[in-house]
């Protein structure tokens, strides 16, 4: 049959269950090897936690996050006509928050899911999950280059590349927002995405800025705001699970533009995933082992 000789009917290899597995096992020894090596390269980050930071990036940071990725994917369903009470959304966030570490793309597929478990098609659930992602993109580039831009100090020529990401995240924006317009017909949905999206990459800002308190290192706010952009690399590397590896590698390479060490900038953004995980990994399977899923869950 055609069907069966087309391109669609291939299967990569890094797209089989067993390779995934695989994969997954090789990004968490990668990322451990890092994060051994980044200890290394500055014991003294390890050596004296500053334990105030973290307790304020457990009771504040990370509830916040999970706020915002609980409206977003509100918006997210109304965006096509579909509601979700927010504790149903909420347990659909902290479960595809976590499954973003299956080797699959876990956090897609839970909310895509929930989608259609509301009626949404999967055409529908589709677009509106690559519409916020595209607007993740832009707003974390823009946002990534416009600090770049005024960074003042030492470290390496970055005003080049803060250019380029300045003009690919507006660019990316302005064609995101104007096709979501276009496509799904609600102005302000689409706004109230991208207001989201500012706000979910200030917070992640705020958590690596929290990190390097934890860790004694001495960046500030606009250093740890260059670095947002490396959660965004790493989860457009779906082939890896949650972008293990490169989210803290990417932090690490842009951590010289803005003056900071390399291991500086990936244990920063290793401690955030970390604790991060630590605190809804729990949770996650409480809501797993519920005999109600959270697609289930009563709505108004």
């Amino acid at each position: 049959m055609m069907a069966e000789s087309g391109p669609t009917s291939r299967v990569s290899p890094a797209r089989r269950p067993l390779w995934k597995r695989l994969l997954l096992i090789l990004a968490a020894f990668g990322f451990a090897i890092g994060v051994y090596v980044s200890i290394r390269a500055k014991p003294e980050l390890v050596s004296d936690l500053n334990y105030i930071p973290l307790l304020i990036l457990v009771v504040f940071g990370i509830p916040i996050t999970v706020a915002l990725n609980t409206e977003e994917f509100r918006l997210s369903g109304q965006l096509i006509g579909r509601e979700f009470s927010r504790i149903s959304a909420l347990e659909i966030t902290i479960v595809a928050s976590v499954a973003n570490m299956l080797p699959i793309p876990g956090g897609t597929m839970v909310r895509i899911g929930a989608l259609k478990a509301k009626g949404a098609n999967l055409k529908e659930g589709t677009a509106a999950t690559f519409l916020i992602s595209f607007l993740w993109v832009g707003v974390a580039f823009l946002y990534s280059g416009v600090w770049l831009l005024v960074i003042e100090g030492e470290g390496t020529d970055r005003k080049g590349l803060g250019l380029i990401f300045c003009l690919f995240g507006l660019l990316l924006l302005i064609v995101v927002a104007a096709v979501g317009i276009h496509v799904f017909k609600k102005h302000a949905t689409v706004v109230r995405l991208a207001l989201v999206k500012i706000g979910l990459v200030l917070i992640d800002a705020t958590r690596i800025f929290l990190c390097f308190r934890v860790l004694g290192v001495d960046g500030t706010f606009g250093q740890a705001s260059v670095l947002t952009v490396s959660s965004v690399v790493g989860a457009s590397i779906s082939i890896v699970p949650a972008g293990l590896g490169i989210r803290e590698g990417t932090a690490a390479l842009l951590s010289p533009l803005v003056a900071l060490a390399a291991a500086a900038g990936y244990l920063a953004t290793s401690l955030n995933r970390i604790v991060g995980l630590m605190v809804l990994a729990p949770i996650a399977v409480c809501l797993g082992l519920r005999s109600k899923t959270p697609s289930e869950a009563s709505e108004p």
